[in-house]
Formats: C-alpha cells, sequence, structure tokens
C-alpha cells in the first residue's frame, strides 16, 4: 500500500516531466545504477528507481534487469503480477524498434511500382 500511495503521489517518477519517449537499446543501456535504473518489460520502458524500496524482494532484484529487457527475469518470477498498473506511474516510453536492413536505393520501376533495395 505505501507504494501505492506514493506512486498517486504526484512526483514525477519517470524524471521526464510526463513525457513519453523512444527508447533506444543505447539509451537503456545507460540508466543501470541503483540511482538511475531503468528496465523493460514487453517493449515498454520504466524507470523502477523510484520502486527500489518497495519491491518485495529488494533493489538488488530490479538490479538483475537495470539497463536491460527484464521480461524473461520478470516472466520467471511474477508472470502473475500486473506490473502495468503497478508502474503507470513509471512509464519511460516504448523499446525503439531494431531495423537491421539499411536502405541503398529507392528504384521505380516504369510500371510505377516502388522497388526498395535493401543491404
Amino acid at each position: 500500500m505505501d507504494w501505492i500511495r506514493f506512486a498517486k503521489s504526484g512526483k514525477d517518477l519517470t524524471g521526464l516531466r510526463g513525457r513519453l519517449i523512444e527508447v533506444s537499446p543505447e539509451e537503456l543501456k545507460k540508466h543501470n545504477s541503483r540511482d538511475d535504473c531503468w528496465t523493460c518489460i514487453r517493449g515498454m520502458v520504466y524507470n523502477v528507481t523510484p520502486y527500489m524500496d518497495y519491491h518485495p524482494g529488494g533493489g538488488d532484484e530490479l538490479m538483475k534487469a537495470a539497463g536491460l529487457d527484464g521480461t524473461d527475469l520478470f516472466d520467471q518470477v511474477h508472470r502473475w503480477v500486473n506490473y502495468e498498473s503497478m508502474l503507470k506511474e513509471c512509464l519511460v516510453g516504448r523499446m525503439a524498434l531494431k531495423t537491421t536492413a539499411t536502405v541503398t536505393g529507392i528504384y521505380i520501376q516504369a510500371s510505377g511500382a516502388v522497388v526498395l533495395h535493401v543491404f
């Protein structure tokens, strides 16, 4: 109950003043300390720093997913927990989709079809 009261206090728990951002894997990795801890669960990134002192397993458990995608770890222990509701005030944003292909050229065929050359 203490966490619910704290989460509803109106404090900025994201550190982003209400903005939602798209988080790259590189950005997520930067937030890997006890004083600045972000984690990703199912494609959504949360600043779990404020939750450190409230987590039933302690901050050390949260640190296992610091700066990482913690979905698998979360599912191993807490699959039943409604984290979206519990952490909604800590939502930083969505993980950026990684693209592995680079468009090297765009060509328009005589038929009007657009062809992308991807490397």
